[in-house]
């Protein structure tokens, strides 16, 4: 009997355990469901968001535009909201018919607040040199922190991870070229800046690499233009500016096909046009850090 009785509180404290497991595992299921729900409920809006965001761009809405941004927002360029709204402005009248897409690569969700990756491309076109017609692809890769705004979402800062630009017109568009920078590198440190071309036979080409830090109103170096190597390249070392201030490599290629006229003159004229430009993020130096050695020489 005695047995008996210590088998039934056995049993009843397996099926309590179980009932316990069982409630616990479906209190976690239920939690789980529920946090999965917000977070698809978050990530549409987000999506939603930026598309509004796209829209505006795209109908050149400067109002909806500015309003994705909130009133403090800060760039890792230093520019605020006023600064954005200016640059704007320039590049739709520069740039008129561009048209923008993006791509949410990534977003994460904390304390009510959200970061998105996204990779932002821009392509148009610009009247040139001789009233030439160049193409134009810009694309920007950034983290965009948001913080709620009504039922949507505002943005509140940015930071650029890469940033590069392509014009090209004529002969250029024949050409392979590149422009190889570091992403990264510390505030007055030297680094490489590379011109890699491969160009169609019977055109002759020349370049230039200047570097300058991302200011506005932009003031851009002076060009001076030098030959390639045979084997199409160009290099230039520089050093990166101590201001902490992030910078924007370009390098142009100017095309020629020199041929002779019917007096036998050479006639050197402009065939073609590329312009590349490349962001590096200048990493500031941090002078008030100061590191104590506390251990002692052993005698």
């Amino acid at each position: 009997m005695k047995k008996l009785l210590l088998l039934t509180i056995l049993s009843a404290i397996l099926l309590s355990s179980g009932n316990y497991a069982y409630s616990a595992e479906k209190k976690s299921n239920i939690l789980k469901a529920k946090t999965e729900k917000t977070y698809v409920s978050n990530l549409y809006s987000v999506a939603k968001f930026f598309n509004l965001y796209q829209y505006a761009a795209n109908n050149y809405n400067l109002n909806e535009y500015l309003n994705c941004y909130s009133k403090d927002y800060l760039n890792s360029d230093g520019f605020n909201r006023d600064t954005l709204s200016q640059l704007v402005k320039d590049t739709w009248k520069s740039y008129p018919g561009i048209k923008y897409q993006i791509k949410l690569n990534n977003v994460t969700f904390d304390k009510g607040l959200a970061v998105a990756d996204i990779t932002e491309v821009a392509k148009g076109y610009a009247r040139v040199e001789n009233d030439n017609v160049a193409e134009f692809v810009s694309t920007i890769q950034s983290l965009c922190y948001l913080k709620p705004n009504g039922n949507s979402w505002i943005i509140t800062c940015e930071y650029t991870i890469k940033e590069n630009v392509v014009l090209s017109w004529g002969d250029a568009k024949l050409a392979k070229i590149q422009l190889n920078t570091p992403n990264n590198i510390q505030a007055g440190s030297e680094y490489s800046a590379i011109l890699n071309i491969t160009h169609p036979e019977g055109v002759l080409a020349i370049g230039s690499i200047t570097s300058d830090k991302i200011i506005y109103p932009q003031n851009m170096s002076k060009e001076i233009f030098r030959k390639f190597s045979p084997e199409g390249t160009l290099e230039r070392l520089m050093k990166a500016n101590t201001d902490n201030t992030n910078e924007l490599v370009v390098g142009t290629v100017g095309f020629t096909r020199p041929k002779f006229d019917d007096n036998q003159n050479l006639d050197i004229k402009l065939t073609g046009y590329a312009c590349l430009m490349e962001r590096i993020n200048v990493i500031p130096i941090n002078k008030f850090i100061e590191v104590k050695n506390d251990s002692k020489e052993s005698n």
